[in-house]
């Protein structure tokens, strides 16, 4: 069988341009900063560069009575809405331990408790977010350039 390079290259571009799972394994880790509903990181594309892009979360992940999920169809509840305090630091508690794709909130458990009693919810991004190219991805949607 004969195979070109040109065909070669081809299929290694096509091949590098899918999404990849575990966006942080081409992402800069301490580029990796959640503000609000906002996750920006700088990736690698597919000849090397590194990209430095932003997604909005709030389609990608719904709040289900104070649990962070996965939203592929991004009908919510958005966890934007229901909510507060998203980042993706070490929260002071000392809880959490890990490393920058794990998003922390305090979310609604939907019971009518005050803001000060909500749950903390801890989701790891990496199960959502895909690096397409050296851009940040969840279920279709596509960031935005920094």
């Amino acid at each position: 069988m004969k195979v070109s390079i040109q065909s070669t290259l081809f299929f290694a571009l096509a091949v590098s341009a899918a999404p990849l799972d575990n966006f942080i394994g081409s992402c800069d880790a301490g580029s990796v900063k959640v503000s609000g509903r906002t996750l920006t990181a700088n990736c690698k594309n597919i000849v090397g560069q590194s990209v430095c892009s932003k997604l909005d979360l709030n389609r990608c992940i719904k709040n289900s009575y104070g649990q962070l999920q996965p939203d592929p169809t991004g009908a919510g509840p958005h966890y934007g809405d229901q909510c507060i305090s998203c980042s993706n630091a070490q929260p002071s508690s000392g809880i959490l331990t890990g490393g920058p794709t794990l998003l922390n909130c305090q979310c609604n458990p939907g019971t009518g408790a005050p803001q000060a009693n909500w749950p903390t919810a801890i989701f790891d991004l990496n199960t959502v977010v895909d690096n397409v190219n050296g851009k940040l991805e969840c279920y279709g949607i596509k960031s935005t350039n920094c």
